[in-house]
């Protein structure tokens, strides 16, 4: 087992893209959470905007991967209409007491990340040793390899510092 779990949720491909190169440059297990409703269509599109907005956890399946048996977990989500995904928000709720040392990152089309990823923080109930956002076209176009380098980079030497001292990595 490796020290480091990446669980994410993504929904159009985008934040599988990132959880994937970061997991690749930080030699992490990796996990993605299956909502038990789908929010693929158009009409899905519309019940991920609304769970968002009004905060509603989605039903997910069982994970394979436990967070305690990890000291470090990472969690992404693509942002909808500047919130939290709904199935991590679900994950969250129910893991959040086995969380260790915690990451964040986020996807987005436009903005929200922080916001996103402040809320996400709540939900947890702690502050993250790091954080990202990256835009939407940043991943498809392959420039966010860079900052997720530099992500895992930062994760490495920060597991030893304490969680007051989160650093935010900004997109460009």
């Amino acid at each position: 087992m490796k020290s480091c779990l990446i669980v994410y949720y993504s929904r159009t491909g985008v934040t599988d893209q990132a959880a994937h190169a970061l997991a690749a440059a930080c030699g992490a297990d990796i996990e993605a959470l299956q909502p038990l409703r789908s929010y693929r269509n158009a009409g899905g599109f519309l019940r991920a905007v609304w769970d968002a907005v009004r905060r509603i956890p989605a039903p997910i399946a069982a994970t394979q991967r436990h967070p305690s048996d990890y000291p470090f977990i990472v969690l992404g989500t693509p942002v909808w209409a500047g919130h939290v995904s709904a199935p991590m928000r679900s994950y969250i709720e129910q893991q959040r007491q086995h969380f260790h040392r915690l990451g964040l990152f986020c996807t987005m089309g436009g903005r929200g990340g922080d916001d996103a990823l402040d809320e996400m923080a709540a939900l947890c109930h702690r502050e993250p040793i790091a954080r990202l956002c990256l835009r939407e076209h940043e991943v498809r176009s392959g420039h966010h390899i860079e900052q997720l380098t530099a992500l895992a980079a930062e994760l490495g030497r920060l597991e030893q510092r304490t969680p007051e001292s989160a650093t935010r990595l900004s997109p460009v």
